[in-house]
């Protein structure tokens, strides 16, 4: 399997699972808020394990972990479709490749900067705007997309084409206020193409 697109199939499942169950008012239960954001930091350390350089045997003990961590939340494992679950933890590797190993490494930096901003966020416990949160998370939920490959087996095999940089960029942009749009303006500056 190809580095980019399992990590990348994985960070489209875990922010659409997040996409769904967000809600920018009411109130939020302490464990919802807890939650949220334990599935924020591991989102973020997959995006952050992309970003690094390509190491076959650390990126399998990497995924090896993920997918634990994953398959030991009770509200997580119902929403990642493992079609491999008992082969998970075995020692032999998963991820055999890497394809373009910077590929889309602005999409990458711009995902981390978003879940850094919602880690901020809710760090500021009653004061958090949930507002704000879901637009971050929906801005998010179809960045990863430019990671899919239908034709490249992954551990959850959705089978979904990806998109473009192009395209990923102006999705996101749709769920952006102005103030969003102004913070995060140096991502959209450019044309990156496919």
């Amino acid at each position: 399997m190809e580095r980019n697109s399992v990590l990348g199939e994985l960070l489209y499942i875990g922010l659409l699972f997040e996409k769904g169950r967000c809600k920018g008012r009411g109130i939020w239960k302490h464990s919802y808020t807890k939650s949220l954001k334990k599935h924020v930091e591991l989102l973020k350390k997959i995006a952050e394990q992309m970003q690094g350089q390509f190491q076959i045997e650390e990126d399998n003990i990497y995924l090896i972990n993920v997918c634990n961590e994953i398959q030991n939340d009770r509200e997580l494992k119902r929403y990642y479709p493992f079609d491999k679950v008992p082969a998970i933890g075995k020692k032999e590797s998963k991820i055999t490749g890497c394809e373009d190993e910077n590929r889309h490494i602005e999409i990458i930096s711009l995902i981390i900067n978003l879940l850094d901003d919602i880690l901020l966020e809710l760090d500021k416990g009653l004061r958090k705007d949930k507002e704000k949160i879901c637009k971050m998370i929906f801005s998010l939920h179809n960045l990863p997309r430019v990671y899919l490959n239908k034709k490249e087996q992954t551990l959850c095999s959705l089978g979904q084409d990806s998109i473009t940089s192009d395209e990923a960029l102006e999705y996101s942009k749709l769920s952006m206020d102005e103030d969003m749009l102004s913070n995060y303006g140096q991502f959209f500056t450019h044309n990156f193409g496919k």
